[in-house]
């Protein structure tokens, strides 16, 4: 049987559009997880909390938009599961010296090669001042803002409320300590147990974020579910009272 060299253009494109196909499917997948553990937050009242889940959920939902309109970033997204093993590999040791002789060489190498393997691949391309490889620390030089602007404007618009501020209450920032004490009758300050407000602003930005996430779903894998998404639409319209100026022309929520 006659068989195509796996470097042939054809052969490659067919691995990449497999690829992509699993990673927007896969972490779609994560995204309906992300909302459930979202709202078990927020009905407690942990909105904070809530915005820490949002940031996950539209990072993944970028991630997987500008894989589903760029099929060959894919294999870059997966290979960088090699990097990630390797470094948590290397920490281990680091902690744990003893863990070398209780791991087959063989895992070891298997490993070490894979990993070295993925990043001469990110090496590939070569500065024209120095001559020397580009470092490239992430699985893409393309940053989440630029990818969001390049996937959809909509999800652009929303990366200062669905990404910014859920990235300053996830880190140790100022802007974060600060949102957790409030001023009292007394006049001093008092810790935030409950943060109520968040939690409602959490849960209205991810009912947006699953909206989209379905309309990607459906339009990427030819699902055949437009009447059902805009009854959902329409739902989301209804229960957060967003006029139908604020929406994109396709009808998807635009804040």
């Amino acid at each position: 049987m006659l068989q195509l060299p796996k470097d042939d253009p054809a052969v490659i494109a067919f691995e990449n559009k497999v690829m992509a196909d699993r990673v927007v499917f896969g972490l779609g997948r994560i995204i309906a997880d992300d909302f459930g553990e979202l709202l078990t937050l927020s009905g407690n009242g942990f909105g904070i909390g809530s915005y820490k889940i949002l940031r996950g959920t539209y990072e993944r939902l970028v991630t997987a938009a500008y894989i589903a309109k760029n099929p060959a970033e894919a294999r870059l997204f997966v290979e960088d599961d090699a990097i990630k093993k390797w470094k948590l590999w290397q920490q281990a040791i680091e902690v744990t010296p003893d863990l070398k002789d209780k791991v087959p060489k063989e895992k070891i190498d298997s490993l070490e090669a894979e990993y070295k393997r993925v990043k001469t691949r990110r090496a590939e391309s070569v500065c024209n001042k120095c001559g020397q490889p580009k470092t490239q620390k992430a699985w893409t030089r393309v940053d989440l803002a630029s990818m969001a602007k390049q996937s959809d404007i909509n999800l652009s618009a929303l990366y200062g409320a669905c990404y910014l501020t859920p990235t300053f209450h996830s880190h140790a920032t100022g802007f974060g300590l600060s949102k957790r004490f409030r001023p009292t009758e007394r006049g001093t300050i008092a810790y935030r147990e409950i943060s109520e407000g968040e939690a409602r602003q959490a849960i209205r930005l991810a009912h947006n974020l699953v909206l989209r996430h379905l309309t990607l779903q459906n339009e990427y894998f030819k699902l055949d579910l437009d009447d059902e998404i805009e009854l959902r639409v329409a739902a989301f319209l209804r229960i957060w009272k967003v006029s139908e100026s604020s929406v994109s022309p396709c009808g998807k929520p635009a804040q």
